[in-house]
């Protein structure tokens, strides 16, 4: 897998994810437009965000984007901000979302030099949940009715935490 800055040739992949209404709901997004200007005005916000992170999760072979990476929300004063990963549908296999959590952290870390990274997850987002986990995060609190979905149902959501040492990501890439 690749991990890179957005292209042209990733729209198609990357409004398909925008326009994917039930990979949004679990990402805690509603977005107002869908259309091509305002998929195009995401990516943009999302490359653009300061102090953040947006890269596309690329298949190691043909390049082709199967998912991003994002760090958002990013205080620079307390040098921590939240975490995403996701994935499409057709790329979920094992160990991609464990890869691109790696990458998410050592990014935060080595790149942005943060020494947090929090993440706010549907209560009911059992993937997301394990995968987090797994990578280290710990569960620091439930926030009771968080999330109001596009039907209007209210969602609790689980707030998670993962410090980040520089000394963890720097003996991985020896």
């Amino acid at each position: 897998m690749i991990f890179r800055p957005p292209t042209e040739g990733d729209f198609c992949a990357l409004a398909a994810m925008r326009r994917d209404v039930s990979m949004q709901a679990m990402l805690m997004a509603i977005p107002e437009a869908t259309d091509d200007d305002a998929v195009r005005q995401w990516i943009d916000r999302r490359t653009r965000e300061p102090g953040g992170l947006f890269r596309v999760i690329a298949d190691g072979d043909a390049n082709d984007a199967v998912g991003f990476i994002q760090v958002s929300q990013v205080n620079r004063r307390n040098r921590n901000g939240y975490g995403a990963v996701a994935v499409s549908a057709r790329a979920r296999r094992p160990g991609v979302g464990q890869i691109a959590m790696r990458e998410l952290m050592r990014a935060a870390c080595c790149d942005l030099g943060l020494r947090k990274l929090l993440a706010e997850i549907r209560i009911d987002n059992f993937a997301a949940i394990q995968m987090n986990l797994m990578a280290g995060y710990r569960i620091v609190g439930t926030l009771a009715a968080h999330f109001i979905d596009a039907a209007g149902g209210a969602h609790d959501v689980l707030l998670l935490e993962r410090r980040l040492d520089p000394d963890e990501f720097q003996a991985a890439k020896s």
